[in-house]
């Protein structure tokens, strides 16, 4: 059997390609690594001492992170809606991002009012009957409490926050927020009847796993609102 051997030539020229092998493979393991990070958790919705068994209290609750270093964030280009249907709105709670239009229809076969007074996103639509609705942009980040005047019980909330990053839990509280940008931020867990809890997090790509957050709710709903909610009125009962 003969063993093949390499000439001295091709050794040296091996020898000084070397460095130049380490360097490309250093930029090859750059270039794989994680250039974004993921953050799941999952959020405790507590009353009165125990957890809220409601699933569809999950729907009123929004998870969102906000990157210390922002870029602009773009709003959608065509209108988002919240609509009055059986003398409530639908949804009752509204993510959007500043510059998002917002029409709000009516479905109702009587007159409604859509109006808030938060500051930096007031506004009041006047009475209107069934229709597919009028429009308001929101332009001030912030929470935005809509009402109508006519009848007191509706109410709902328009979170606008400066950050593409938000995503609502499922019906067991878990949530995921892919793709977000390395580096420090602040994640907000927010509820429409509870306090806004607030975690600074320094994002270094890869997957972060949080531990259970629990999140009070302390806000009472009305009660009119919360029959409504666990008992729907009949269709063409208003």
């Amino acid at each position: 059997m003969q063993t093949a051997t390499l000439s001295p030539s091709i050794y040296q020229r091996c020898y000084r390609l070397l460095p130049v092998l380490v360097v490309a493979a250093a930029l090859v393991g750059q270039a794989g690594a994680a250039q974004n990070a993921t953050v799941s958790g999952r959020l405790i919705l507590v009353e009165d001492g125990s957890a809220v068994e409601d699933a569809a209290e999950f729907e009123h609750a929004v998870v969102y992170f906000r990157p210390d270093n922002l870029d602009a964030v773009q709003a959608p280009a065509e209108a988002l809606a919240m609509t009055t249907s059986r003398r409530q709105f639908q949804p009752r709670v509204l993510t959007i991002t500043p510059g998002t239009e917002v029409i709000f229809p009516n479905e109702d076969p009587i007159l409604h009012n859509v109006f808030s007074s938060s500051a930096g996103n007031r506004f009041d639509l006047g009475l209107y009957g069934r229709s597919d609705g009028k429009t308001h942009r929101f332009d001030q980040p912030g929470l935005v409490r809509v009402f109508c005047n006519v009848h007191p019980a509706m109410s709902a909330h328009i979170l606008v926050v400066d950050t593409p990053h938000f995503v609502t839990p499922n019906d067991e509280g878990h949530f995921v927020i892919h793709d977000l940008p390395l580096g420090p931020g602040r994640l907000t867990l927010w509820h429409e009847r509870a306090e806004a809890r607030h975690i600074d997090l320094d994002l270094h790509g890869g997957e972060l796993a949080l531990e259970a957050t629990e999140l009070p709710l302390t806000i009472r709903q009305l009660g009119q609102q919360r029959d409504r909610i666990r008992r729907p009125t009949r269709r063409g009962r208003y």
